[in-house]
């Protein structure tokens, strides 16, 4: 009952999704029988909420990306929203993408943790790991918004590029105002090392977080920045703490669900809402990237059900055929994969092609893996990227790979789409790397629009 009435404060308080200000407050209050957190378990109890704090991760980002096609009579059947984005163009309904109730609530554990009275060493810990998972919540979610709300992370310019407002209070008076991506950046990172000492060494349960997410978060974070050598630095931490890998020999090829969920790989569990623009059978993978797993790599009969591009089942969050969302959490593969990339950029081509190897023998089928060779570290980044696109299908970072890479002549990428007789294409550096931001947040706040 207590924890129904922190919801229905926290619902209240959020009815425009945390970015109340510029002056606008809200006419409704907060009944009198709702209350705020005040024992370190209404804390834990916030955080244990999956749906909101697991279960929001915005899939816009793999929307926009180039995994799939769709034909014309299935695009023809999304919202408009849904297929200006796939086809990048711009459009301010973006509401359901900018996520900030999660924020909201794990603001609410850091406004009210420090004053719970901790008497004993396992309230202390149980406060400490729910604060932990509230500042990891907030920074996996900021990256999220400034992945799709915010231009690139270059570092010549991110001191003035707009970011995302950093709502750091669960107050509604407190003034939206939108951050430099530079200072988004710093938040998020300021945000997860703080969390580190606070959370458990291992991951207990898969829907909280742990110190090895904690690491592969800040990978990501450093990946998404082109800061190879501090990426490749966590995840190695990370897969120091926890480096489990799924033998694919060991999975039902014919089962609609072949990957189990919670499965050894995953350090933490995140998925997006459904979509409908993902959902198998509406979406077909890329002729070209489906052709390139070979008949003995495992993947092409687990991923993909009865071999058929349009099918994708290969998530991980337990669904199978009948996703239609994406995958969000972290998951060790990335790691190795996160790994071998700043080795290879390093100049470290045997380590590298050591950790790809090492992931790719847990992909084929026993007896058929020939270990991959690279002359230099030039290949090995070249088959460690190639590799890397097959083995994240559907997991959200195709979006991050295609901005941070856009910045290397030889790695940059324009994809197109041909709807209706017409080619759109998304050249590097262009501005629809960055989406609309919503008409009615801009209405309420009075922040500025993307171009």
């Amino acid at each position: 009952m207590r924890y129904r009435y922190i919801i229905g404060w926290i619902f209240v308080t959020g009815l425009s999704l945390g970015l109340l200000s510029c002056g606008h407050y809200l006419d409704a209050k907060p009944d009198e029988k709702w209350t705020l957190p005040s024992t370190a378990e209404d804390l834990q109890l916030l955080m244990d909420n999956y749906s909101l704090m697991n279960g929001q991760y915005p899939a816009a980002g793999e929307m926009m990306a180039d995994n799939y096609y769709l034909s014309a009579d299935d695009w023809n059947t999304l919202s408009e929203n849904a297929r200006d984005l796939y086809l990048w163009q711009k459009n301010d309904q973006t509401k359901d993408y900018w996520v900030y109730q999660p924020i909201l609530t794990a603001n609410v554990v850091l406004d009210n943790a420090d004053n719970i009275k901790v008497p004993a060493d396992s309230i202390r810990a149980l406060r400490d790991q729910a604060k932990g998972s509230a500042l990891f919540f907030r920074a996996v979610y900021f990256h999220a918004l400034v992945q799709l709300f915010a231009a690139p992370y270059d570092k010549a310019t991110a001191a003035t590029d707009k970011g995302v407002p950093l709502r750091l209070s669960s107050s509604y008076k407190d003034v939206s105002v939108r951050a430099s991506v530079q200072q988004c950046y710093d938040r998020i990172i300021m945000d997860l090392q703080a969390a580190l000492p606070l959370l458990p060494a291992l991951p207990q349960i898969k829907s909280r977080p742990s110190r090895p997410a904690v690491l592969g978060a800040l990978a990501r974070v450093y990946l998404d920045m082109r800061d190879y050598a501090k990426a490749a630095a966590y995840a190695d931490s990370c897969l120091h703490l926890y480096n489990t890998l799924l033998d694919y020999n060991t999975l039902d090829a014919m089962a609609d669900v072949s990957i189990p969920r919670f499965n050894p790989e995953v350090i933490l569990d995140m998925i997006s809402p459904a979509a409908n623009t993902l959902l198998p059978g509406t979406n077909k993978t890329d002729t070209t990237l489906y052709k390139s797993y070979a008949d003995n790599d495992l993947r092409k009969s687990i991923c993909f059900l009865n071999n058929d591009a349009k099918s994708f089942k290969g998530d991980y969050g337990g669904m199978g055929s009948q996703n239609g969302y994406i995958f969000a959490g972290i998951v060790t593969d990335e790691m190795y994969l996160i790994r071998a990339e700043g080795r290879a950029r390093a100049g470290s081509t045997a380590l590298a092609m050591q950790d790809l190897n090492t992931l790719l023998e847990k992909r084929w089928r026993t007896g058929f893996f020939v270990p991959l060779t690279a002359t230099d570290a030039t290949e090995a980044l070249s088959k460690i990227l190639t590799e890397r696109r097959k083995e994240l299908l559907f997991r959200g970072t195709r979006w991050t790979d295609l901005r941070r890479l856009q910045f290397d002549p030889i790695l940059a990428v324009t994809p197109a789409r041909i709807m209706n007789g017409n080619t759109y294409t998304l050249p590097p550096h262009s501005l629809r790397y960055a989406m609309q931001i919503p008409i009615d947040v801009i209405a309420l706040t009075n922040i500025p629009q993307n171009p």
